[in-house]
C-alpha cells in the first residue's frame, strides 16, 4: 500500500460518496426551484389579490362614509318635514281662528264708519253743550240736547 495508491483511494471513495449525496440533493434542489417558482407566482397573486381587497376595503369605507352622510341628511329631512308639519297644524288652526274674526272685523269695520259719519255731529254737540248748557239744570240740558239731536239729523 503505498501513499499515492492511498491518496487516489480516498479521492475514489470521495468521488463515489460526492456522487451519492449529489444524486440525492440533485432532485432536492430541482423540486426546490419549482417550489421557488410556485412561491414566487402564488407571492405574485396574493399581492395581487392583497390589492384588490385594499381597494375593495376603500370603496366599502367610501361607501360606510357616504351612508353615513345620507343617513344624517335623511334625519335632518325628517326633522324639517316634522317641523313643516306642526307650522301647517299651527297655520291651520290660526286660519281657522282667524276665520270668525274676519266677521268680526267686518262688524267693527262698519261700526267704525258709521262712527265716523257721526263724529262731527257728536263733536258739534259736545262742544255745544259744554259751552252754553253748563249753567242749566240738568232737566233742561236734556231738552235741548234732545231738541239739537232732532234738528241735526
Amino acid at each position: 500500500a503505498s501513499k499515492a495508491a492511498y491518496g487516489l483511494c480516498c479521492w475514489v471513495r470521495a468521488m463515489e460518496s460526492y456522487d451519492k449525496v449529489a444524486k440525492v440533493v440533485a432532485p432536492k434542489k430541482a423540486a426546490l426551484e419549482k417550489s421557488e417558482a410556485e412561491y414566487a407566482t402564488l407571492m405574485e397573486g396574493l399581492a395581487a389579490k392583497k390589492a384588490e381587497l385594499a381597494a375593495v376595503v376603500a370603496a366599502l369605507h367610501a361607501l360606510n362614509d357616504n351612508l353615513a352622510a345620507m343617513q344624517a341628511r335623511k334625519k335632518q329631512l325628517e326633522e324639517e318635514v316634522d317641523l313643516c308639519q306642526k307650522k301647517l297644524e299651527r297655520a291651520t288652526k290660526l286660519i281657522g281662528g282667524l276665520g270668525g274674526e274676519k266677521t268680526r272685523w267686518g262688524e267693527v269695520a262698519k261700526k267704525l264708519a258709521a262712527d265716523c259719519t257721526n263724529l262731527t255731529g257728536d263733536v258739534l254737540l259736545s262742544a255745544g253743550f259744554i259751552a252754553y248748557l253748563g249753567p242749566f239744570t240738568a232737566a233742561y240740558r236734556e231738552q235741548a240736547i234732545q231738541l239739537w239731536i232732532e234738528r241735526c239729523r
